[in-house]
């Protein structure tokens, strides 16, 4: 005999969130490392006057042109993900602060539809999963 009534109701939406979470869930670690790296990690050192057509350039070339916000960090990405593998600095409940500064390009989305870039040296905030990198905090 099958379930009727409010029993139904109220099972359903928990198999659609189990289900939910399981694909969710369903990207590896080194998937998401890869999609971290290749929207974060660029090691090419800039002139210190062409950051606006880098950011123009990059978030053309990413597709991802008209994002609000994206910080480009210029290291290996073994340094970044060295940050999960003890050089960082945990902040709770999932984070990670780096010991160490990263030289970073910060592009921003403007109203005359173009980026501008910000240059400058900072400590980054990154989320990792099995010693890789997974998200920064911008």
């Amino acid at each position: 005999m099958a379930p009727r009534g409010p029993r139904l109701a109220l099972l359903l939406p928990l198999i659609q969130l189990t289900v939910c979470l399981a694909l969710a869930s369903g990207q590896s670690c080194r998937d998401r490392n890869y999609r971290f790296r290749w929207n974060h990690v660029d090691i090419r050192r800039l002139s210190h006057t062409r950051h606006n057509s880098y950011c123009n350039m990059r978030m053309k070339k990413m597709s991802i042109y008209e994002k609000a916000v994206n910080t480009f960090i210029h290291a290996p990405s073994e340094a970044v993900n060295f940050i999960c593998m003890g050089g960082g600095i945990r902040i709770p409940p999932d984070l990670l602060r780096s010991k160490r500064y990263f030289k970073l390009t910060t592009c921003t989305y403007n109203k005359s539809l173009s980026y501008t870039g910000r240059y400058h040296r900072r400590q980054i905030v990154v989320r990792c999963c099995h010693r890789l990198a997974t998200y920064l905090q911008e």
